[in-house]
């Protein structure tokens, strides 16, 4: 598996639980209060900066080849 093999799967398995935490929060499952709220807001954003890195790493390496 080439790096930017790995580094798609990476995205692709954060946008699959950015997913999950979405239907989490619309539903109100598993929210018992404000914290847990606030927790699963953290980790849809800390999912997104993680995103928004790879796809600049990406672009770096692509920008690289040319």
């Amino acid at each position: 598996m080439s790096m930017k093999d790995f580094l798609s799967e990476i995205i692709s398995r954060t946008r699959d639980e950015q997913s999950k935490l979405a239907e989490t929060l619309t539903a109100g499952s598993n929210v018992n209060s404000f914290e847990d709220y606030q927790r699963l807001v953290g980790r849809f954003e800390g999912f997104k900066a993680v995103q928004d890195i790879i796809n600049e790493i990406l672009r770096e390496d692509e920008e690289d080849d040319l």
